[in-house]
Order: structure tokens, then C-alpha cells, then sequence
């Protein structure tokens, strides 16, 4: 499956099988194909809760394949489909025609860009009633360009980023960006250990004293686990969060990024499960 890459809108590439895996209690990730973006190859990510009541929760779902429905059918009913910003929103519609009866959530830039889907509700800093008390909230609108909400797992103790942290490892690099490319993702920090969000979104991140409440927020619900869209998962020692203020929430809400801890284990990408096509 492929969409052409226009310079506005993402196109995918499907290079491997995709399949659920299991990320603390009730939280699976799936890892999906290849999204180029302005000349910008990304991997891609979804991330599905079980809630108490037995109904699931899908964030930034990726290509949908027979095989992934079906897995993710076995788990319970699809009851939310979540986009956590604008650029995320290119599998949605696949789903709502998949799950008619799931509630699509999306923040307000995103419910004004795309008419064309059915939106339930907008999401902002407070949970929905259909998941509070379970996953835990933070939108950053600092950026004119972006706006972006962070998910908290409380079960799990999984934080949930989508472009605000980004760690591509030097393999993906190599792999899928020129050479001429790669030192930008380095000179951004986007990488692993560093974790920070596209240079275009730091420079644009306005008002930072309102971003740095939020980050100590978030630090302060002891993440164990941080999982991304594009990038390492951070399977263990999510804590590293929880560094002294200068480097951590300080310094992160000043550059405009939430940073996480060296991953633990390679994205598929990064083991070289599809060739470039």
C-alpha cells in the first residue's frame, strides 16, 4: 500500500508483517510501515488499552491489514480511536470504517482539518469520563504549527508521545535517510537517548513556562515505560524521567521536548525486517 508523498501529505510503505505486543498490563504496541513525510522516512506506531471496562482504546493507528484487525478484534470491542495531533490522522478513517461504533477523539486542529471523518469529541488536558482516572492527559499547544497531547497509562505506567519525542537509531538512519540527511536527526537530538521532537517544532514552541508544569506532571507519575511513534521503545527504567530539574522538566520545557531514556530494544527497523521500496 503506498500514498504519494506531496510534500503536505504522508505516504506509507508496508515492509513488514505487523503484529501485537504486549507493553505491561493491558497496553499492546504494533509496529507498522514506513511513512515518508517531505522527503522523510518515519516509522510508525500504534499503541492499543484495554479499559475496565473491557473496551478498547486505539492510539495513532497505523496501516490497517487483515491480520492486525483481527488481532486486535480478539482482544474486545474498539470503542475509542484517538489521534494524539494533526499529522497523525492518516490510518483513521480505515478504522471508523472498520469499528463504525468506536468514538473517534482527536484534538481541535485536527477535528477542524479533516471534515471528512466523523469526530465523537475534542481532546485537550482533562480525560474524556470514558477513560478517566485510567489514562492521564497533557496537551501541549505551544506551538502555532502544533498542538500535540501526551498520554499517560496509569495500569501500565506507560507515557504515550507521538512527535514530541523522537529516537531513531543510527541503524534507521542509515537505512532509510541519506547520508547528506542524518546529520539532521543528530544535530535535532532527534535519537535515541535524546528524544527530542523536529527542529521546526522546537523553534516554533512558544510560551514554554505554561509546557513546564505539565512535563513535572507527567514526571512525576513514574513512567516505566515510554512508547513513541517514531522511534525506541523505552521498555524499562521510564524513570529516567525523573532527572534533576535542569536537565529534565527545566531544560525540556525551555528546547520544547520531553526526553526519554535510552531504548532497550530495537524498533523492526532497526533489524532490518523490510527492504526500502
Amino acid at each position: 500500500m503506498a500514498v504519494r508523498d506531496d510534500g503536505k501529505h504522508p505516504s506509507v510503505r508496508l515492509d513488514y508483517a505487523t503484529m501485537l505486543e504486549p507493553l505491561g498490563s493491558d497496553l499492546w504496541f504494533a509496529d507498522g510501515g514506513i511513512v515518508s513525510f517531505k522527503g522523510f522516512d518515519y516509522p510508525t506506531r500504534m499503541v492499543i488499552v484495554r479499559l475496565a471496562d473491557g473496551g478498547l482504546w486505539l492510539w495513532s493507528p497505523v496501516a490497517r491489514t487483515t491480520a492486525l484487525e483481527d488481532e486486535v478484534r480478539a482482544l474486545g470491542p474498539v470503542r475509542h480511536i484517538v489521534s494524539p495531533n494533526k499529522l497523525h490522522y492518516l490510518f483513521l478513517g480505515e478504522w471508523q470504517a472498520a469499528f463504525p461504533d468506536a468514538r473517534l477523539w482527536a484534538t481541535a486542529a485536527t477535528v477542524a482539518r479533516h471534515a471528512d471523518l466523523h469526530f465523537f469529541g475534542t481532546l485537550a488536558d482533562d480525560p474524556p469520563a470514558e477513560w478517566s482516572g485510567q489514562i492521564d492527559q497533557f496537551y501541549f499547544t505551544n506551538s502555532p504549527f502544533m498542538d500535540e497531547v501526551i498520554f499517560f497509562h496509569r495500569a501500565s505506567r506507560t507515557a504515550i508521545i507521538a512527535d514530541l519525542s523522537q529516537t531513531f537509531t543510527e541503524t534507521f538512519l542509515k537505512r532509510h535517510w541519506p547520508w547528506w540527511m542524518r546529520p539532521v536527526a543528530r544535530l535535532s537530538k532527534m535519537v535515541e537517548g535524546q528524544g527530542y521532537p523536529p527542529i521546526d517544532y522546537r523553534i516554533s514552541f512558544r510560551h514554554r513556562a505554561s509546557a513546564r508544569p505539565k512535563i513535572r506532571a507527567l514526571i512525576e507519575k513514574h513512567p516505566e515505560h515510554v512508547v513513541v511513534a517514531h522511534g525506541e521503545i523505552v521498555r524499562t527504567g521510564g524513570e529516567a524521567f525523573r532527572r534533576p530539574p535542569r536537565t529534565a522538566a527545566r531544560h525540556s520545557a525551555r528546547r520544547g521536548s520531553v526526553r526519554s531514556a535510552p531504548p532497550r530494544r530495537p524498533h523492526p527497523e532497526s533489524r532490518g525486517s523490510g527492504p526500502r521500496t
